[in-house]
């Protein structure tokens, strides 16, 4: 594992209102770098120069036809896919989405089912190295816990009694920070309903 954290930022297409009101484009992305540029004012003016910004990965899903789109084979390709190879080297992983509302974080994450996400992909590779390393000696148990934070209130996706219920984020003098009350059930397949009917909850 060469780097603890790193950073990708992602810009979706425009949705159909921004469409309606001829949105002007004013990011560009190459590579690693992200380009701010000002848009045009009314008054015709200069622009001021744009601004320039370095993450890991720039993925530009704006324009399916671009040469540099970035689809979600290519984000799980670059994000997802070191996550998965860490944790079976021991170590501890997190992706973390950030992002205003409509900004395309469940699009990345899960996707849907002509274009899988970040997680139902990862699962599925999951689940494939599994059966590939499995021996009579060496068994592997997976568990899944599905949470959401909202307001600062953290709520239980996959238990439909408690879900609405706020749990307690509490600290083990050993283990660190854990959630009181998270559900964690043992899996051996991903199922797209099931994280479909709880993304609906």
């Amino acid at each position: 594992m060469s780097d603890k954290i790193k950073v990708a930022v992602r810009v979706r297409p425009f949705n159909r209102r921004e469409l309606e009101l001829a949105t002007e484009n004013v990011i560009e992305m190459n590579d690693s770098q992200t380009i701010l540029k000002y848009p045009a004012t009314l008054d015709k003016m200069e622009r001021k120069p744009p601004k320039m910004f370095a993450f890991d990965h720039c993925f530009y899903s704006t324009d399916p036809v671009a040469e540099n789109f970035a689809s979600q084979e290519l984000v799980f390709k670059d994000v997802g896919r070191d996550i998965l190879d860490n944790a079976f080297q021991g170590y501890n992983a997190c992706i973390f989405a950030y992002g205003q509302t409509g900004s395309g974080k469940s699009y990345t994450m899960m996707g849907n089912q002509e274009n899988k996400g970040i997680i139902p992909r990862l699962c599925d590779e999951l689940f494939a190295s599994i059966a590939a390393k499995q021996t009579d000696e060496l068994n592997y148990k997976v568990e899944v816990s599905y949470m959401e934070i909202y307001n600062e209130k953290v709520h239980d996706l996959l238990d439909p009694k408690t879900s609405k219920q706020s749990l307690k984020v509490r600290e083990h003098n050993v283990l660190g920070p854990y959630v009181d009350g998270l559900s964690q059930l043992a899996v051996t397949s991903f199922m797209m309903r099931f994280f479909d009917a709880s993304l609906e909850s």
